[in-house]
């Protein structure tokens, strides 16, 4: 017997949690298909700025980390190692710092703290959610999508919204063409004990080899991840706990060196990608399936909140006009709103990585010696006021899940 189902949510992680939650909210109907969920552990943390924060809290899934979040009020930019007065707030002529006027620019939340939240929520949903094991097989045709598991289960829907990651299946059944932005580096992520108060700043310098950010955490702790050339990670990947801190503190600065890991350290192979279809009739991509792009601006997730708020109100609009969720329109909507936006942020991510950092581009670009005068003169420029305001999220991307009323 086929079910059949307005739209099917594909994917395991936050974006497809996050995806559901909105769902709710617009009171669309939908059915989610969930892989068998494996235990696992996972360390990381998600940036999340004001514009995702408002989205959160309208989705009623934000007061529940008033424990589990610090906020971001200034970000530390350089190319040197830090001052011993870093964190202070200072900077030296060739760093900057942005900051909203003392207001946060961001939160760090732990990833599996906002997940238990999310599915937590989501369990009181009314949507049904079907469990499967092993792979699933896509047929689309005539602007709907088939959908079978290895036991035989059949679903039909007008509508797939793809939430299932970077090697997302549903996106390659369909033939979606992406775009690979080789980086050839991987990023080691771990948790530190900075051993004294952040004072709410993050970190990032730039290295040869790539770039390196701390993200404030809880009172005296920091989320690191580190982008190193793939060799060179695999390297400092195996070093030692006390070696790997004592390399740390080396590229950090002097004022870093009571830091020491709290935390195991993982290692993750980092492959920009970008789908520019964004789907297509009776397909939509959302988060990682979408874009993935280089962590150096911690944007990620909040690409994919932007993708979500857009979605729900595509097929809200749809909705009001009795159009069917399989309609040419709605992924047209999708792609206008969301194509600037996802340029822009894929534009400044890899143009950053390979100005001021990444061996293998910056010799050819911009000479060593300029680069720590490249930072300096952003610092002078009107344009750093800019990009702390689109840092903050918002800019690009107007949807109702982000106003303020």
């Amino acid at each position: 017997m086929i079910k059949k189902a307005p739209v099917i949510v594909v994917g395991n992680g936050l974006t497809a949690e996050v995806m559901c939650s909105a769902l709710d909210y617009f009171n669309l109907k939908y059915t989610r298909l969930l892989q068998e969920i494996q235990c696992s552990t996972d360390t990381r943390t998600t940036t999340i700025n004001v514009a995702s924060q408002k989205m959160l809290s309208r989705l009623k899934l934000w007061s529940s980390l008033e424990d589990e979040k610090t906020a971001i009020r200034n970000i530390l930019v350089s190319s040197n190692k830090f001052k011993t007065t870093c964190f202070e707030g200072e900077v030296d002529s060739y760093s900057i710092n942005f900051s909203l006027n003392k207001k946060p620019m961001a939160w760090t939340v732990q990833n599996n703290k906002l997940l238990e939240i999310c599915r937590k929520q989501n369990s009181k949903s009314l949507s049904p959610v079907e469990i499967y094991n092993g792979t699933l097989k896509y047929l689309f045709d005539n602007n709907n999508v088939t959908i079978t598991d290895k036991s035989g289960r059949v679903w039909q829907s007008d509508l797939l919204i793809a939430c299932d990651g970077s090697n997302s299946q549903a996106r390659k059944a369909a033939g979606l063409l992406t775009t690979n932005m080789a980086a050839n580096q991987k990023a080691i992520v771990t948790r530190l004990n900075l051993n004294r108060f952040h004072n709410h700043i993050a970190f990032q310098r730039f290295l040869p080899d790539g770039p390196i950010a701390l993200m404030p955490f809880k009172t005296q702790e920091a989320a690191l991840v580190w982008s190193l050339s793939n060799k060179n990670a695999d390297v400092m990947y195996n070093l030692s706990d006390a070696e790997f801190e004592e390399q740390l503190i080396n590229v950090l600065g002097v004022s870093f060196r009571d830091t020491s890991l709290c935390s195991n350290r993982t290692i993750w192979t980092l492959k920009p990608s970008v789908t520019r279809s964004m789907g297509q009739p009776g397909l939509i991509l959302a988060g990682d399936s979408n874009h993935s792009i280089h962590p150096l601006a911690g944007m990620g997730f909040n690409l994919a909140l932007a993708d979500i708020a857009v979605i729900c109100d595509c097929l809200d609009s749809a909705k009001k006009n009795g159009l069917s969720f399989s309609h040419e329109s709605i992924i047209a909507e999708y792609r206008t709103k969301r194509r600037v936006e996802v340029e822009a942020i894929i534009a400044v991510t890899q143009g950053l990585n390979r100005l001021f950092s990444y061996n293998s581009f910056q010799s050819k670009i911009l000479p060593s010696r300029l680069t720590n005068i490249g930072l300096g003169l952003i610092d002078l420029l009107p344009i750093k006021k800019q990009i702390s305001y689109i840092a903050s999220g918002g800019i690009f991307t107007s949807a109702k899940l982000f106003s303020d009323t």
